[in-house]
């Protein structure tokens, strides 16, 4: 029988129906809870038409019914269309578009804004104001349906989840992640973080991010429990639930621990559950890194490298190793993949030489949804074309020079901006840093500098620009300084430098 994903669910309920699964607040839901609920979604979603390989939207933030309603869409057979919780009328109408989905899950926030979306059937809203004279089910009357589906016909090859990526140029794209691709990330990364059913997540990424969809899906798989916790504009009350709830387990993305480490109580709490750290979603800088290891000594800390494109993740660094000698490194690739670092024609390069990093393996997607042209260019003989750029040490691990679209070009030399914005939060005069090209009638582009002090009462710029001097050539001194409040951010989290050009 093949292994898909919503086999985490089932075979988590069959050994553990009576534990919880899910946290959110007050609220708790058990494995045999949500997979019985899934099962009757299953139920509502087959009636209603919904076939194997149909893609069904949900828009929702996270929260035992997404889910259910996750689980529930692909043990119909559907394919996960799940975008973020806050989309708009117009982007919500272009993912349907784009994908076909004649369904709708939303959540009671979500179907608010979304009223007039262009679906024929809507799940768990106010069907009647969002989808007048369409067919609407409430979760209660879901939950008067039976829940013994008639089992689908799947193998691993067959679609499991369309992810929008957000792009920095032009409309986001789906990428066609399967269940083999999902199931063969999940169980790599439940190997390397040694996960077991005693661990115990916090979840603040949106599970609509492949970062934060690796959250559920690996605990599942080995009956471990999530806490959910939508509120981390209040990092104090995701620390106290953290306390409260004995978690295991944390992820977050390079914005994610500045908040922590600057704008909260984690530095002076402590722990005592904690296990493990994970970071992904970009490089965080080594200074941020230090200050993480020093606050949370008895914590692992992974830092993580992937991409959508590969299902969610590609290297991991061996937590023994990151101050030993590869701090910066984005370390190994995890467990059944491999990575190489090759020239524009495909050539691999020779050890400390900077190309394209690429990835093979069994978590590598199977394209891009309807777009042929973009596959082509991402996925090569020799593997996916990641659209970044770094180099191998001779021990096999890898450090990220940048996104190969971000790169600067300053008289002719290509800068990165990650080397720029590390040597600034060195100074430890600012809670956050985004470098971007300024044009320049000279050479090209310049460094502008976007930085949000930790200090704004005692901040003073002549101090940062004189640090920053000392750490870099002259080229690659910031031209342009300019000091704001914050760092517009994608709803994952990533900082998001296309608004800053805008």
């Amino acid at each position: 029988m093949p292994q898909l994903v919503h086999h985490f669910l089932e075979d988590s309920a069959r050994t553990h129906p009576d534990k919880v699964a899910v946290f959110q607040g007050e609220q708790c839901a058990t494995y045999g809870e949500i997979n019985s609920m899934a099962d009757r979604l299953a139920v509502c979603l087959k009636e209603n038409g919904v076939h194997r390989g149909e893609r069904v939207l949900m828009v929702m933030e996270n929260s035992v019914l997404s889910v259910i309603g996750y689980y529930g869409i692909l043990k119909a057979g559907g394919v996960v269309v799940e975008v973020p919780d806050k989309s708009t009328l117009a982007e919500a109408n272009y993912f349907i578009e784009n994908c076909g989905a004649r369904v709708g899950i939303l959540s009671q926030a979500s179907a608010r804004r979304l009223e007039g979306l262009s679906v024929a059937v809507t799940i768990g809203a106010d069907g009647a104001a969002l989808n007048p004279g369409g067919i609407h089910f409430a979760w209660d009357q879901i939950a008067s349906r039976t829940d013994t589906p008639e089992r689908i016909s799947l193998n691993e090859d067959d679609l499991a989840a369309v992810v929008y990526t957000s792009g920095s140029t032009g409309r986001p794209k789906g990428v066609m992640l399967s269940h083999r691709n999902l199931c063969r990330n999940t169980s790599s990364i439940v190997a390397y973080l040694r996960l077991t059913e005693h661990d115990r997540v916090m979840a603040v990424l949106p599970f609509y991010y492949v970062y934060g969809k690796t959250l559920l899906n690996t605990h599942f798989m080995v009956a471990g429990s999530l806490v959910i916790n939508n509120r981390f504009a209040f990092p104090n009350a995701v620390i106290q639930d953290m306390l409260a709830k004995e978690v295991t387990g944390f992820a977050g993305v390079p914005s994610t621990f500045a908040i922590l480490l600057n704008r909260s109580i984690f530095p002076k709490t402590e722990l005592p559950h904690l296990r493990y750290i994970t970071q992904a979603g970009g490089a965080m800088s080594p200074a941020l890194t230090r200050r993480l290891v020093e606050h949370h000594k008895n914590a692992d800390i992974f830092i993580m490298y992937g991409a959508t494109e590969a299902s969610a993740r590609l290297t991991y660094l061996p937590p023994e190793r990151l101050f030993e000698d590869k701090l910066g490194s984005i370390g190994i690739p995890i467990p059944e993949v491999q990575i190489t670092i090759r020239d524009d024609k495909g050539h691999p390069l020779e050890t400390g030489e900077v190309g394209n990093i690429c990835a093979s393996g069994p978590n590598i997607m199977q394209g891009y949804w309807n777009d042929p042209d973009e596959t082509a260019k991402a996925l090569k003989p020799w593997g996916l074309v990641t659209g970044d750029l770094g180099h191998m040490d001779e021990e096999g691990f890898i450090f990220l020079t940048g996104r190969r679209k971000e790169m600067l070009k300053i008289g002719g030399e290509r800068v990165s901006p990650k080397e720029i914005e590390d040597a600034i939060m060195e100074s430890h005069l600012v809670h956050e840093v985004a470098v971007i090209g300024h044009p320049d009638e000279y050479l090209s582009e310049v460094p502008q500098a976007y930085v949000v002090p930790l200090e704004p009462r005692t901040f003073v710029l002549d101090d940062l620009v004189a640090f920053t001097r000392q750490r870099l050539s002259v080229h690659k001194h910031p031209k342009y300084w300019s000091i704001i409040t914050s760092i517009p951010k994608k709803p994952s989290g990533k900082i998001d430098k296309e608004a800053l050009k805008s």
